[in-house]
């Protein structure tokens, strides 16, 4: 696990004081609906691995129109009480039923938040579920304007804004591997619906270093396997072999190990 080294902080490379470019949209996720989040590493950052959501449960996606979204993230408190308070917040275009009813189902509901962004960097995160996110909403409609805005402000003070880099969890895979499939073709980081059967997955095609893939165990039926063996393009941590049951899931890194071979090492796992 990485720990914070006392070292100096240089200034970064290019323009970085240019202003964020955020998606879109805001991804929310109900803690209710959670059944594992991963921790921060040593540092106190970076969470390595990924959010696992109760089985028929997912993120939703609020848009955000472009060039309104804000973050902030304040260093307060007294002596011996200090913390952290983020908050993110943007603007939605009009009134129509579909953000009348979001406003009205998801104040007061405890979340968090991720947000990603057009330039690759990786997604930040705000809220756990031991110290989550709330929504303030304020609506103007008049000649000028018809929008909503949103904010999403930490409960308590904590940790900073993290860096997530786990997969999130969308109501639809990102692809779904056939039956008896023995090979996973890489489509972009996000997650992969297994099929049932007795199949060894045993490589991926497609995927550069750095990306990052999640499989989903079958929802019913014969569970497919992970594991590392001179077929194999997966490292797995201590060697276990990964059964994809119904409710598991285990996610990998791809790693460039020279002359275009890929490995594909283990990130986090979760086992129902």
């Amino acid at each position: 696990m990485t720990t914070y080294v006392k070292t100096s902080v240089p200034r970064p490379v290019g323009n970085p004081g240019k202003g964020i470019t955020p998606k879109d949209v805001l991804t929310l996720i109900d803690v209710d609906d959670l059944v594992s989040f991963p921790a921060r590493d040593g540092a106190g950052v970076v969470l390595v691995g990924d959010i696992v959501p109760k089985p028929s449960a997912y993120s939703v996606d609020l848009y955000m129109t472009p060039g309104t979204v804000e973050l902030a993230s304040n260093g307060e408190g007294e002596t011996d009480a200090k913390g952290f308070t983020p908050s993110v917040k943007g603007k939605h275009p009009g009134n129509k039923r579909e953000v009348r009813e979001f406003k009205t189902n998801w104040l007061g509901r405890h979340c968090i938040a991720i947000l990603q962004y057009c330039n690759g960097e990786p997604a930040d995160i705000i809220g756990s579920p031991c110290n989550p996110i709330e929504m303030a909403v304020n609506y103007t409609g008049n000649k000028d304007a018809n929008s909503s805005e949103f904010t999403f402000t930490q409960i308590s003070k904590g940790d900073d804004i993290g860096i997530y880099e786990g997969t999130i969890p969308h109501e639809e895979p990102l692809a779904v591997v056939p039956e008896a499939a023995t090979e996973i073709t890489f489509k972009g980081t996000g997650q992969y619906q297994l099929s049932a059967g007795a199949a060894k997955i045993a490589t991926v095609t497609g995927a550069k270093h750095g990306d990052v893939l999640t499989l989903i165990g079958v929802t019913a039926g014969v569970a497919p396997t992970v594991e590392t063996s001179v077929s194999s393009v997966f490292l797995l941590q201590a060697g276990k072999v990964f059964t994809a049951s119904p409710g598991s899931q285990i996610s990998f890194k791809a790693f460039d190990t020279g002359g275009g071979e890929m490995k594909f090492i283990e990130q986090s796992r979760y086992e129902a």
